[in-house]
């Protein structure tokens, strides 16, 4: 194939691999066995129109040439590949159609037993997801690339997908669901000495979720985390702080309630969109928009 086929078109490209695909189904080309090869090379023909097509801002026009690759693609990790390019130009003009061919990139990794890789995969599937508001299909997603993850000893990948779940589950006010998820991160690195220190921040926001149900549940979970860890200590600002917002919450004070969250020496979480989401729909509660026990 020339060098110079980097500096064409990508019709050129399209209608040369397309010459490619007539002469490979061409008789003489069959009788010779000489098919393959000249799939081959229309196979990388259309791959790099593909490319070119997206240099060019053309994107129809990449998903077209990439799926003309994908028709000629032999191999498992080829036809990943490119559904993966696939996904990618649609992503830019139709993300509701890059979904089913990311998510059949992931189903193809799967396949060859390239975990590590469908997680990968996955998680950009939930994002694509959570672009179009299905948190129910981000979820599921998301929960399958981190079994993924934990199977492959993927700890740190695990606990960032993980920590994804938590925070869509509280901002979706699954509180129930979101508090377990912040318990079982807490669990798991409360003994581990490089992530130890990040188990509070876990239960801090665990008792938030339960105080976005009632305050006998938040009472509840702060109890049984302070007499199960002793990492969480009532010296520690996190304990501090939630007994504030409890108390707070029991005197029904908003007031008061928005000053502890100002005041507190812990100034990340005020930036922090799930803390926020958490805290405001509390603060809600004590307007009276939702009775709290």
């Amino acid at each position: 194939m020339s060098s110079g086929s980097s500096n064409k078109s990508s019709a050129q490209l399209m209608a040369e691999g397309n010459k490619k695909v007539k002469q490979a189904n061409g008789f003489f080309q069959r009788m010779l066995g000489a098919g393959s090869t000249a799939n081959e090379d229309a196979r990388a023909l259309f791959v790099q129109a593909g490319n070119a097509a997206k240099a060019e801002g053309d994107y129809p026009t990449s998903v077209e040439a990439y799926k003309r690759a994908l028709d000629l693609s032999e191999e498992d990790y080829e036809r990943a590949q490119m559904c993966e390019q696939i996904a990618s130009s649609f992503k830019m003009f139709d993300i509701s159609q890059a979904i089913p061919a990311l998510t059949r990139a992931a189903e193809l990794h799967m396949q060859q037993g390239k975990w590590t890789m469908a997680a990968t995969t996955l998680e950009k599937v939930a994002e694509l997801y959570e672009q179009t508001n299905d948190f129910d299909n981000m979820l599921k997603c998301l929960k399958e690339a981190h079994r993924f993850l934990k199977q492959e000893g993927q700890k740190a990948g695990a606990n960032r997908v993980q920590k994804k779940m938590a925070e869509i589950l509280a901002l979706q006010h699954e509180f129930m669901r979101a508090q377990q998820e912040y318990e079982e991160m807490a669990d798991k690195t409360k003994d581990d000495p490089m992530l130890k220190y990040g188990a509070k921040d876990y239960w801090l926001r665990a008792t938030l979720c339960a105080l976005c149900i009632d305050v006998d549940n938040a009472n509840a979970a702060l109890t049984r985390y302070l007499s199960d860890n002793p990492l969480f200590e009532e010296r520690s600002l996190e304990v501090k702080l939630i007994r504030q917002l409890i108390a707070a919450v029991e005197e029904q004070n908003k007031e008061l309630f928005s000053k502890h969250i100002d005041d507190t020496p812990l100034s990340t979480l005020r930036a922090d969109r799930v803390f926020r989401s958490l805290t405001d729909d509390i603060a809600k509660k004590i307007d009276g928009d939702v009775d709290l026990k």
